[in-house]
């Protein structure tokens, strides 16, 4: 019994994943001495020729759950500060930064542990001191992932119902994911059935009343709640939200030319924590509401920041048609800085359509999102991508 006052010193588990009779993969968990009821998550190692494909993630969360049965309290482990690929690994697994439970001389290792029983009843977002056998420490309610997604992409059944899965399995395997969703194709479509008129000023749709009206029926309807649907076929429990519902997101109007568009200036963060805190997943469309309450339409993108920074949530992924940046011999550049990113801009390494989508990256950043990252389905699975950060 890992939570007796006996060391369980005999409790030790492994996970392997094999090609034939080849081992290609592995993971390890055993007691962590001097702390009863933790459990270390170590040896995890992936051959290079079978990374990419999720084998990490899958042998961490068999890990996860044979200490839940062994009857650990928390998984623990150690990781390099440098490895991103770690860390946004177990960060989406529902692993947080801790104190060292172990000694050690490496200057780049940090700490991380995930709760295997909720011991915070507090609503709030500070730390909350615990105790095991006289060994304190300190827990904190685990951080956000938000997902952006275009309305172009959710088009497609078989794209949505894979999306669905992967948050799906993200939220089964502790972290609290967020989907926002745009919807702007079929806004168009169903204003050239109804035969109103579209205008533009710099780019953006003009929203005059019935035009936020369609772009309401749209993405509040059919386009959510599909998508619900779409989280719920993957065993997810999810809710479909609109900025307007609970005043969830608050908005400036942006020019009175373009009428009934706005900015998000505020979020309901208690109400996003409740559904969190309740492992449901929020598919939030990004009509919304301003101080007037009236309902306006504004940019998912836009959105997306603002729920991001206002949760200080770990990762903001907008989800696209590629795998992120490339370099000019066409190879995944893993990791940009602001600055970076605006060399490549100058230098046209970045050109054409990935420009807009990197600006928008950028922005997100400057609204206080801590990493923004850009990739496809594919990267989801594998957590890779293009990550900017400051």
């Amino acid at each position: 019994d890992p939570t007796s006052h006996r060391e369980p010193a005999s409790v030790i588990c492994a996970v392997l994943a094999l090609a034939g009779d080849t081992v290609v993969a592995c993971g390890a968990l055993s007691p962590v001495v001097g702390h009863l009821g933790d459990g270390e998550l170590k040896r995890m190692y992936v051959r290079p020729a079978y990374r990419r494909h999720g084998l990490g993630r899958r042998i961490a969360a068999r890990i996860i759950e044979q200490a839940r049965t062994l009857g650990y309290r928390r998984v623990v482990l150690s990781t390099y500060i440098s490895s991103l690929d770690a860390r946004n690994l177990y960060q989406s697994l529902g692993f947080r930064a801790i104190g060292p439970f172990k000694e050690t001389r490496l200057m780049d290792l940090m700490f991380m542990g995930k709760a295997l029983e909720s011991r915070v009843t507090h609503e709030d977002v500070s730390d909350v001191s615990a105790s095991v056998n006289g060994w304190s420490s300190v827990v904190r309610r685990p951080s956000s992932v938000v997902f952006k997604v275009s309305g172009s992409d959710l088009d497609d059944p078989a794209f949505s119902q894979r999306l669905a899965e992967l948050i799906a399995t993200q939220a089964k395997g502790g972290a609290r994911p967020i989907l926002v969703h745009g919807g702007g194709k079929e806004i168009t479509d169903l204003l050239g059935v109804l035969k109103i008129e579209s205008h533009f000023i710099e780019g953006l749709r003009v929203t005059d009343g019935p035009t936020r009206d369609v772009a309401l029926m749209v993405l509040s309807g059919l386009a959510n709640k599909r998508m619900v649907a779409h989280m719920l076929t993957a065993g997810a429990t999810a809710v479909g939200l609109s900025g307007v519902d609970g005043a969830l997101v608050r908005v400036a109007r942006i020019n009175p030319e373009l009428q009934y568009v706005g900015k998000p200036t505020a979020v309901n963060t208690d109400l996003l924590r409740q559904l969190l805190d309740q492992r449901i997943v929020p598919v939030i469309n990004p009509m919304s509401i301003d101080d007037n309450n009236e309902i306006c339409n504004v940019n998912a993108d836009h959105v997306a920041g603002a729920i991001a920074a206002a949760l200080d949530a770990t990762m903001l992924t907008f989800i696209t048609n590629v795998p992120g940046v490339l370099d000019r011999n066409k190879s995944l550049i893993p990791d940009l800085q602001s600055q970076q990113t605006q060399t490549l801009i100058s230098d046209g390494t970045i050109s054409g359509g990935m420009i807009p989508k990197v600006r928008t990256c950028l922005e997100a950043l400057g609204a206080g999102v801590k990493q923004v990252r850009i990739t496809n389905l594919a990267g989801v699975a594998d957590n890779t991508g293009t990550v900017f950060g400051l």
